[in-house]
């Protein structure tokens, strides 16, 4: 009785131990068939702006925590021209003529306009990507981060902060500061199709976005 109860034992910890094995083995199969995924690259391209026929109304921020910087948020400034998150060059936008349309509406100031070019893997790391833009007593930051699960997705997380300028004078020295007074907060998650427009919308300010899947640049 006792050697075949031993036996049962012996044959359960050897099914226990190729099950560890087999799912061992699967896990790294399908970490590397993640890693050698091939990655799918595509352009985003945003532009900011401010809606000034609310201006002088009195708005609620949609969040009332600031905005911080992420440690892992990518400027596009110090990025190689030859990696990926380069900057689109001029010729690459196709929203300069809503900024052109923008600019002769008196309800509406454009902010930022600008984008980059990324790879993109299913399921990969989230990575960032800082704004940032001072334009007269308006700062605008915060971050776009464009990723994958089983669809596109496009994370908004931006801050318009209404500066006021103080004007600070003494002997033979005349500075002039600014201190923010109103913040408002817009963030928001939203599933992303290529080749369409998307609008953001806050009362005080609207983002538009367009995503294009591109030719590997390398």
């Amino acid at each position: 009785m006792r050697s075949s109860i031993n036996l049962t034992a012996t044959r359960l910890f050897s099914y226990a131990l190729i099950l560890i094995v087999l799912s061992y083995n699967i896990q790294a199969f399908a970490d590397n068939e993640s890693s050698t995924q091939p990655s799918t690259w595509y352009s985003i391209e945003y532009l900011i702006f401010e809606n000034k026929s609310l201006s002088n109304q009195t708005l609620e921020p949609w969040t009332s925590a600031a905005f911080k910087i992420p440690d892992n948020a990518i400027r596009l400034s110090n990025v190689s021209s030859n990696t990926a998150f380069k900057p689109l060059a001029p010729n690459q936008q196709q929203l300069y003529g809503v900024y052109n349309r923008l600019e002769k509406l008196s309800s509406y100031t454009p902010i930022a306009h600008a984008g980059w070019v990324q790879p993109l893997q299913q399921k990969g790391e989230r990575k960032p990507v800082q704004i940032s833009h001072q334009t007269g007593p308006l700062q605008l930051e915060g971050t776009l981060t464009f990723h994958r699960g089983r669809f596109l997705h496009l994370d908004i997380d931006l801050q318009l902060s209404e500066m006021n300028s103080l004007a600070i004078t003494q002997t033979n020295l005349s500075q002039r500061f600014h201190e923010p007074v109103t913040l408002y907060r817009l963030t928001e998650t939203r599933r992303i199709k290529t080749d369409e427009s998307h609008y953001f919308d806050h009362p005080r300010f609207g983002i538009l976005a367009i995503v294009k899947k591109i030719d590997s640049p390398n």
